[in-house]
């Protein structure tokens, strides 16, 4: 009986054991368990950042030729996907312009060369023809790399072009970026001061208004689930606080190895007596397991909400990207 019990164990663990994000020695059975194939079913991947490229990328020196006798083909170029032939086309030695500034950065940006970009679209005016649309695409650059204390400090800013500001064509969409990074930082005064100019009349900003207001509700009047609550009842019954917390197939491998390290234990003591070295060696697995099991399943609650705020995060920077195409078309 024993041996078919060890088996089932066995079967549960046999698997690549692969560190998960449980951190700790304690943690080290809860990582064992969520390393099977029966905990992996349900395992959701770890948000992705945006490979942000810092390598620096150098435009030839400057010549004669003005960049606007190639704007239409580089717009060209950009509308149909084809950024490379139009970062290709870029390394032309163009007079020095605010086009041409412009122009490279945004080359930049959709090559998530995000800081370097950042520095070209600040050198374009706001007086420029692109000035505008180089200081919100600023914005989304500084937000991707998470300089959002200086993207918040330019829309903030008191000397703020009133192209930019309250009454300005584009003051709602400054709102609206405001808004968005007063979630990305967590600032619910800021948020429902920022979002309270959202008309949702504007088809340009209406999806990303709508996008953002939900995420709101998310961050700043949603509780939650609680990792006490998790532990509670992975306690009471094994892998359940895993379940609580989102983690269906990590809670199913977690009941079965510490109810299977249970039964050995079990009928080890029934066969060979409490003090033989059998039963003592699967309690203490047994023991481990449960441990690890309480511990997995309270810090899983943590786990899975930073994987929201993650998730979250990087729709918010989406959206805040997302209205440029139109509004600047």
């Amino acid at each position: 009986m024993s041996r078919r019990i060890l088996l089932i164990v066995l079967s549960i663990l046999a698997s690549r054991c692969v560190f998960g994000q449980v951190p700790g020695i304690l943690g080290l059975p809860d990582r064992i368990m969520s390393s099977s194939r029966i905990g992996r079913v349900s395992a959701r991947n770890t948000p992705t950042a945006i490979a942000v490229d810092t390598a620096t990328v150098f435009f030839p020196s400057f010549g004669t030729k003005s960049v606007s006798q190639d704007y239409d083909f580089f717009k060209y170029l950009s509308d149909n996907d084809l950024k490379q032939d139009a970062k290709t086309l870029l390394q032309g030695a163009y007079a020095q312009s605010d086009t041409l500034d412009f122009l490279r950065a945004k080359v930049l940006f959709f090559d998530n060369k995000f800081y370097q970009a950042s520095s070209l679209f600040s050198r374009v005016p706001s007086s420029s023809s692109f000035g505008p649309e180089a200081f919100y695409y600023r914005i989304v650059a500084l937000s991707s790399v998470g300089e959002y204390d200086l993207a918040s400090g330019l829309l903030n800013s008191p000397s703020l072009p009133k192209l930019f500001s309250a009454g300005g064509p584009y003051a709602e969409l400054s709102s609206l970026q405001a808004a968005g990074l007063a979630l990305l930082k967590g600032e619910k005064d800021e948020w429902a001061r920022r979002s309270a100019s959202f008309t949702f009349d504007d088809y340009a900003l209406l999806e990303s208004e709508k996008v953002l207001s939900d995420i709101s509700i998310n961050r700043f009047e949603s509780r939650g689930k609680r990792a006490g609550i998790a532990a509670l009842a992975s306690t009471f019954i094994p892998g359940a606080g895993k379940v609580y917390a989102g983690r269906l197939g990590e809670g199913v491998a977690a009941f079965m190895t510490v109810g299977s390290l249970g039964a050995i234990t079990a009928e080890n003591w029934k066969k060979h007596g409490l003090k033989d070295w059998r039963t003592i060696l699967a309690g203490s697995l047994c023991a481990t397991f449960y441990l690890g099991n309480i511990y997995g399943s309270y810090m899983s609650v943590s786990i899975e909400k930073d994987k929201r705020i993650a998730n979250e995060n990087a729709t918010i920077i989406y959206h805040l990207h997302l209205p440029l195409r139109t509004v600047f078309r």
